[in-house]
């Protein structure tokens, strides 16, 4: 097979995963304007909740469609959608006792979140049940632990919180030891024989009560259980599309805040600043895609790259916070809280990037060069820098992803003058 025919033959992302990533658009918004109103590490830690939630979801929904390809089921994901967009318009009112002072909210929709989220994983699940696919390499999508989820709407807020931090711990742990652990590889596909094995049944069942109106041929036949196998470039691909999507939302974060300000010397001068900021994430993402990091074996594995993936837009859905915070406060000192956001995703971003470098074998000159050094400067203006107009904090902020992307560059350089030599 030549080359060519292999290119043609790349599966991209389909019209109907496009507009299924337009709900994203939404949660990512409501999420981030929900944590730039965060004034307690409580209220932080239910928006980083909410945000696993939808962030499980759309795993689920785009790891389905990926092992399913051309027969990926529209009806589950326009379902999907739906109920992604039930959870998005959810968020103001999820746990009201946690939402910011005096912020507006229309009553408790606690409810209607919870049941919305454990709809939609059920119906991924159920698609690759169907199937035939048991997904190896990312365990999760087709099991979730609903049982801490249900019991958290009957108890009060302050035990139902430890539950939901209880049953992400386990979904987490249970995708990532699942992914490398034969006997909870085994117990999936055993958990897929006894679906297959009760819709035979029910299949038997129904051709008794036809009363031999339907002949052997016409039976609808078992689905054939199989490992699902990952399209590597398709993945790579929507996981890249997701974290486009999430800086997209920290760009509105910036206009946002430009909307409602007078246009003075530091409001230009930070908004220009956090702008550059986002190009520079942009152009990391160009570079190293999602994972972050340079490579020097072959592409990650995937469960590795979805955590990989789950760091790095929480990193950047806290750094769009910091902007809008960082813009509005532009002439004056920066609130903790929001220099917090800023500085540690940033932290954050650098934190997934030096264990995907582990992952992916990096040289040890960029460790000890330029991720470990924008890591330990990005934690120290976090901490120390209260003192600092917030304009400047932008130049630190760029300053410090500029060396980090000087990296690239400088392979580059050197590559292009062997090259010339």
């Amino acid at each position: 097979m030549t080359e060519d025919v292999k290119v043609a033959e790349e599966r991209h992302a389909s019209w109907l995963e496009l507009f299924f990533d337009l709900i994203v658009v939404a949660a990512a918004a409501q999420i981030s304007h929900r944590l730039h109103g965060a004034e307690t590490v409580g209220q932080v830690a239910a928006c980083a909740a909410m945000f696993y939630a939808i962030w499980s979801v759309w795993t689920s929904t785009s790891v389905y469609a990926n092992v399913a390809g051309e027969r990926t089921r529209q009806l589950s994901v326009l379902l999907t959608m739906l109920g992604v967009g039930v959870m998005t318009a959810s968020v103001p009112g999820v746990w009201p006792g946690l939402l910011p002072e005096g912020d507006h909210h229309p009553g408790n929709r606690t409810v209607a979140f919870t049941v919305a989220f454990l709809y939609c994983r059920a119906i991924a699940a159920r698609s690759a049940g169907r199937d035939g696919q048991v997904i190896t390499f990312w365990p999760g999508t087709q099991s979730l632990m609903a049982t801490p989820w249900i019991v958290a709407l009957f108890v009060p807020e302050e035990t139902a919180h430890w539950l939901w931090a209880g049953a992400i711990a386990a979904d987490l742990m249970f995708s990532l030891m699942g992914s490398r652990n034969p006997k909870a590889l085994e117990r999936t596909e055993q958990a897929m024989l006894r679906q297959q094995e009760d819709r035979r049944r029910k299949d038997r069942f129904a051709r008794l009560l036809s009363l031999g109106r339907v002949t052997p041929a016409e039976a609808p036949q078992p689905t054939l259980l199989s490992v699902a196998k990952v399209e590597r470039g398709h993945l790579d691909e929507r996981l890249g599309l997701f974290v486009i999507i999430v800086l997209g939302e920290a760009v509105a974060q910036v206009v946002a805040a430009d909307a409602d300000l007078v246009w003075t010397v530091p409001v230009v001068l930070a908004s220009v600043l956090a702008f550059a900021l986002l190009v520079g994430l942009w152009r990391l993402t160009t570079l190293y895609g999602f994972s972050t990091a340079p490579r020097t074996t072959a592409p990650l594995e995937p469960s590795i790259a979805l955590s990989a993936h789950l760091g790095v837009t929480a990193a950047m859905i806290a750094i769009a916070a910091g902007l809008g915070g960082l813009i509005m406060a532009a002439g004056e000192h920066l609130a903790t809280m929001e220099r917090g956001y800023l500085f540690g995703g940033l932290a954050l971003y650098f934190v997934v990037s030096v264990l995907t470098g582990i992952a992916g074998r990096a040289p040890l000159k960029w460790f000890l060069g330029w991720a470990l050094p924008s890591l330990l400067a990005s934690v120290a203006v976090a901490v120390l820098g209260h003192p600092l107009p917030a304009w400047s904090l932008a130049v630190l902020a760029g300053v410090i992803l500029l060396w980090f992307s000087t990296y690239n560059w400088l392979s580059e350089l050197k590559e292009s003058r062997a090259r010339a030599t």
